[in-house]
């Protein structure tokens, strides 16, 4: 064919044609095509998706068949059980073993497991409609998120993370399991392993021994101990930092949050273990045998990342430690994870921000990558409304306990009780049982704001 029949082809030829000025030029909608998502509407998806999950479990609880007396349970009691559960933390009102029957139990640890993996997973899937990269600023701006793929990825991401919690606490479960067995029946064993593994990933620090006391009896069991210590750091690192740790194998090809997720980490919990032995080897620690004391130490300082198991009763702890204890409850874990806290990547990068200042830098430098200011009075502002609300909670528990209700557990105890509460960690110094109603609310709300204020905080400092 030759060129001038090519060009006669009607598919050649140029049309051209005026166009008036005042005529305007509609082009058809894709098919299918959705308003771009906003932060406002995901907030009130993740406080609806908490607050339907809280009271279901509320309701339930009260029934009379899922307690051991066959009496309903106090709504009161009940509503602050299941924000427990589902918040993973692991302050209760009632004893876990000695109130709730087998069903009773199932349900505290469904609400664990639907709390700890529901927010990993779903906090991705938010990520992911946002059509957010994984940068460390975008893990940093959404505090409970995991740095995500492309959307047509999503359901290969929920399946890896589903496959990473399944996989770790059947492992944990049967390490537990084997441990229990040695006293207690093999079905009841078999039980307390899974519930212990699946309490422990998701930092919860619920626990089935009895009587408010946690895992005291096993205080020198190697397995128990570093079994619980393992499960707890996976469920706070999130399957993020742990999959790129797992991938490249080499500290200078991980990725910046990763590098300042681990780094951070390690400080805390070397900081938290040594400040404990030193504080606690004559007062907390006397009952540990001297070998199991080091090993004890480091159980607490890896608890006190919003896990909430213990070895050894608080209530007989210093103040100094009570108040060191304060501070690690506040960080928390990695963003993506079940832990909570203002998350290790925030404070890691406010304290990038202090000594870059100090060394006279202009701007906030770790690992030879510098950080943006905006990120830096973000990961501040998080921090302050943290700060503000845990002082006003604090606040507001003294008035009910100590001068409404004339407790008197002292303001150092309160103080502690309410960072364990908003910082989903779950240690107790043992006055949580003993508080008031109005105790147990202020409490409540703790719990329910520590699972869901810095997310929501986070989404409000965000641009559609």
């Amino acid at each position: 064919m030759s060129e001038r029949a090519i060009k006669r082809l009607p598919g050649n030829r140029v049309v051209r044609r005026r166009i008036d000025a005042q005529r305007v030029i509609a082009l058809p909608e894709e098919p299918g095509q959705r308003e771009v998502p906003n932060t406002r509407t995901h907030a009130k998806r993740f406080v609806l998706g908490f607050t339907l999950l809280v009271l279901t479990g509320a309701l339930v609880l009260s029934l009379p068949w899922v307690s051991e007396s066959g009496k309903g349970t106090p709504f009161i009691d009940a509503l602050f059980t299941a924000i427990s559960a589902s918040a993973v933390t692991g302050l209760v009102t009632v004893d876990t073993q000695n109130h709730w029957n087998f069903f009773g139990e199932l349900v505290v640890l469904l609400l664990i497991q639907a709390g700890g993996l529901g927010f990993m997973v779903g906090a991705s899937l938010v990520l992911l409609s946002l059509r957010r990269g994984s940068s460390l600023r975008d893990t940093l701006l959404l505090q409970d998120g995991t740095p995500t793929l492309s959307l047509a990825e999503v359901g290969n991401l929920t399946g890896r993370i589903l496959k990473f919690t399944l996989v770790t606490e059947a492992i944990g479960a049967v390490i537990l399991t084997i441990t229990f067995s040695f006293d207690h029946p093999l079905q009841e064993a078999i039980w307390h392993g899974v519930f212990h593994s699946v309490s422990s990933f998701c930092n919860a620090g619920f626990d089935l021994q009895g009587g408010f006391t946690s895992l005291s009896g096993y205080r020198t069991s190697i397995p128990v101990n570093f079994t619980v210590m393992a499960l707890i750091q996976a469920g706070s690192l999130s399957y993020m930092v742990l999959h790129d740790a797992w991938a490249e194998r080499r500290w200078n090809r991980l990725a910046l949050d990763t590098k300042l997720v681990l780094l951070v980490n390690a400080i805390l919990l070397a900081a938290g273990a040594i400040g404990f032995l030193i504080i606690e080897w004559h007062s907390a620690l006397t009952t540990t045998p001297t070998w199991a004391r080091p090993m004890s130490a480091l159980f607490q300082s890896v608890a006190a990342r919003t896990a909430g198991p213990a070895t050894v009763d608080f209530g007989q702890a210093n103040p100094a430690t009570l108040f060191l204890w304060v501070a690690l409850m506040f960080v928390g874990g990695a963003a993506g994870s079940t832990a909570g806290g203002v998350k290790l990547a925030t404070i890691g990068l406010v304290a990038v921000a202090v000594l870059s200042t100090v060394r006279g830098h202009p701007e906030p430098q770790v690992f030879g990558r510098r950080i943006s200011t905006q990120l830096v009075f973000r990961a501040m502002a998080v921090i302050a409304l943290f700060l503000f609300v845990h002082f006003a909670l604090t606040l507001l528990l003294a008035l009910t306990e100590d001068v409404f209700n004339a407790e008197r557990f002292g303001f150092l105890a309160l103080m502690f009780e309410t960072m364990s509460a908003m910082g989903t960690v779950g240690v107790s110094t043992g006055i949580t049982p003993h508080v008031s109603t109005a105790g147990k609310v202020v409490l409540g709300a703790a719990m329910f704001f520590g699972r869901l204020g810095p997310l929501t905080a986070v989404y409000a400092l965000q641009r559609r």
